[in-house]
């Protein structure tokens, strides 16, 4: 499995990308720090996730999700954001995500969430992390 993970801290990065290979054994992980890297990178591979940050250096919030789902929509799209709003979680999923975590949730939710993602499913954090 190819795995895009997009977001411009490096440290959430690196324990992102520790996840995903400890997930699923084998993945392939492409980095990029920017929609248009990201773009760039999904149209030369065949991915089975991306990871995708709210605030982006060039895109910011649900603008990141249409876009990128619009370009490539067969490809699940988890939304890992610092922002809890549900307005936001709603307009997300909207938008074409498949799932929605917290980073606040995201060392003990993030396996789960992906392996519901790339089977099908919709991952939704708890109510009680939606303000």
């Amino acid at each position: 499995m190819e795995v895009l993970l997009v977001d411009d801290q490096p440290v959430t990065v690196q324990v992102f990308a520790a996840s995903v290979r400890k997930t699923f054994a084998g993945a392939k992980v492409h980095l990029a720090i920017d929609l248009p890297e990201a773009l760039q990178i999904a149209s030369g591979h065949s991915l089975g996730l991306v990871l995708l940050d709210l605030t982006l250096p060039t895109c910011e919030g649900v603008q990141a999700v249409e876009r990128f789902h619009a370009a490539f929509p067969d490809v699940p799209i988890l939304v890992v954001s610092a922002t809890e709003d549900a307005e936001r979680i709603r307009a997300c999923m909207e938008a074409g995500a498949c799932g929605y975590l917290p980073k606040t949730l995201a060392v003990c939710a993030l396996e789960d969430a992906m392996k519901v993602v790339t089977s099908g499913g919709m991952y939704l954090p708890p109510p009680s992390a939606r303000h």
